[in-house]
C-alpha cells in the first residue's frame, strides 16, 4: 500500500502546478461512488457519498449507513477534514474480517486528499500521508 500511496503522491505533486478553480455552485468532490480493494484478501469496499451528507458503505457482507460532515475547502496541504458517524449497520463481517460490523454510533475523523482530476482519493487518519488507505477510485459521479 505504501508504494501505491507514494505513486499517488508523486502523480499529485507533478500536477500540483495546475490552478484549482472552484465554482461556488459546484458539488463537493467527495460526492459520488468510490471503490477500493483490500490487497490482502481481494475484498472490495464501495463508498457512496451523497449530497445530503449521508453515505452507504458496502464492505464484504457488511452494509452500513452514516452521516458525515466535510470541509468545503481543503487545508493548506490539500486535506479535507471529514467526520463520519455510523447510523445503521447490518452487523455482518466487513472486508477487515471483524465480525459484527461497525457499531452504530461509531464516530471517525478522517482526512481526504484528492488527486488533481478528483478521480482518486486517499483517506488518512491524520492530515498527512503517514496512515492512509487507498487510493479509492471514483466509479460514478
Amino acid at each position: 500500500m505504501k508504494i501505491t500511496v507514494a505513486a499517488f503522491l508523486i502523480s499529485s505533486m507533478a500536477t500540483s502546478a495546475i490552478a484549482n478553480v472552484t465554482d461556488s455552485t459546484a458539488q463537493h468532490p467527495l460526492y459520488g461512488k468510490w471503490a477500493w480493494t483490500y490487497a490482502k484478501n481481494n475484498c472490495t469496499e464501495v463508498y457512496d457519498y451523497r449530497p445530503d451528507n449521508t453515505s452507504i458503505v458496502t464492505s464484504g457482507e457488511e452494509i452500513g449507513e452514516s452521516r458525515f460532515t466535510i470541509g468545503d475547502k481543503p487545508d493548506l496541504n490539500g486535506f479535507y477534514r471529514m467526520t463520519d458517524v455510523v447510523t445503521k449497520s447490518n452487523g455482518r463481517t466487513g472486508c477487515d474480517g471483524e465480525p459484527g460490523g461497525t457499531p452504530v454510533g461509531d464516530s471517525a475523523t478522517n482526512y481526504i486528499f484528492f488527486n488533481p482530476t478528483k478521480s482518486e482519493m486517499v483517506m488518512c487518519q491524520e492530515p498527512s500521508f503517514n496512515a492512509c488507505m487507498g487510493p479509492l477510485r471514483r466509479i460514478s459521479p
